[in-house]
């Protein structure tokens, strides 16, 4: 059984659910692909990458944490936004691959922890917003969508009107982490693509397409988040507890400092 569960959501877009919790996606372009974001790593990306396709495959993260950038050791480069650069470094440290390997949870028949805690890291390249991606009839650009941290961007796939954005924007949005920005820094980034030219967006932790009218919603939440009306959200980490507040099925996680 493989450890990965890959989905076919088009004919040019594969969504790869992680099974600790993450989703990533593979874009198929005429001549190459683009892998954007690679989970935790615990198990062969290229692997799962070449059940769909053998094109050369361009690696980008969405943003630096460990649940979405742990895997790109596996490859020699990855492209990230310089703003998570350090933020990249520490969540993908032996430290942190320790933390995650040793985690009561899956880990696929032969792993080795020990290889996956001191595996090297690799070349970071330089992510700029307005950048494109050119698969060959299909053209990824980077869209910076500052808030969940300072570096996280999106990926608009231009003739399809389709927008995927790692952390950026979900309907869990932790806001409360010491890599995270404001919620009105937030806000402002929301308002900002939701002025953008598509029409369905998809995010890191599910493969459910989203209107883009739902980021209206997103944005309401965020604007009504208040401490009065917020419940305590206790973190693993606990120096990292926040607040949470909640309308419906949309969430965001706070704490004094970033509720401005």
């Amino acid at each position: 059984m493989n450890y990965f569960n890959i989905r076919k959501i088009s004919h040019w877009l594969y969504s790869i659910q992680d099974p600790r919790g993450s989703y990533f996606y593979l874009i198929v372009g005429d001549d190459e692909a683009l892998l954007f974001d690679t989970g935790y790593g615990i198990a062969s990306l290229r692997d799962v990458i070449l059940e769909v396709t053998d094109k050369p495959v361009t690696i980008v993260l969405g943003h630096g944490h460990v649940d979405h950038a742990n895997g790109a050791y596996q490859f020699p480069e990855v492209w990230l936004h310089e703003a998570d650069f350090d933020l990249f470094r520490e969540h993908t440290s032996e430290e942190w691959r320790r933390n995650t390997a040793m985690e009561d949870a899956a880990t696929p028949a032969g792993f080795d922890a020990e290889a996956y805690i001191h595996a090297p890291a690799p070349e970071l390249r330089k992510l700029e917003a307005g950048q494109v991606f050119d698969l060959g009839g299909l053209h990824m650009d980077v869209i910076h969508m500052p808030g969940h941290t300072a570096g996280s961007i999106g990926l608009l796939a231009r003739e399809h009107r389709v927008l995927l954005d790692s952390d950026a924007a979900n309907r869990f949005i932790f806001m409360h982490l010491p890599d995270s920005l404001s919620v009105s820094q937030y806000i402002a980034t929301l308002e900002r693509v939701s002025s953008l030219d598509f029409d369905t967006f998809y995010t890191g932790h599910s493969d459910e397409p989203q209107p883009i009218s739902e980021l209206q919603t997103y944005i309401q939440v965020a604007r009504n988040a208040s401490i009065k009306e917020a419940e305590p959200f206790d973190f693993p980490a606990k120096a990292f507890n926040g607040l949470l507040y909640k309308e419906g099925d949309v969430a965001i996680v706070f704490n004094r400092d970033t509720l401005c």
